[in-house]
């Protein structure tokens, strides 16, 4: 059985395109998981800022009463 130049050129052509192809899917895949680890970084910071405010409104409605109490 004989490969002619056209079938091994078809056949790399076609292999080098899968190659593009698997290497585009990992890269975005990565990509994603990137901005992903971002997004849950930023939501902890978000998070802890949320739970200061609590501390900081609970001390502010108390120091009103202390106030409140003192007139």
């Amino acid at each position: 059985m004989s490969f002619t130049p056209e079938f091994l050129m078809s056949v790399g052509i076609q292999l080098l395109s899968i190659g593009i192809v698997i290497g585009i899917y990992k890269t975005t895949i990565n990509f994603m998981q990137q901005q992903i680890a971002e997004l849950k970084e930023d939501m902890r910071k978000y998070n802890n800022i949320l739970e200061r405010m609590i501390c900081v409104e609970q001390s502010a409605k108390s120091a009103h009463h202390r106030i409140d109490a003192l007139e």
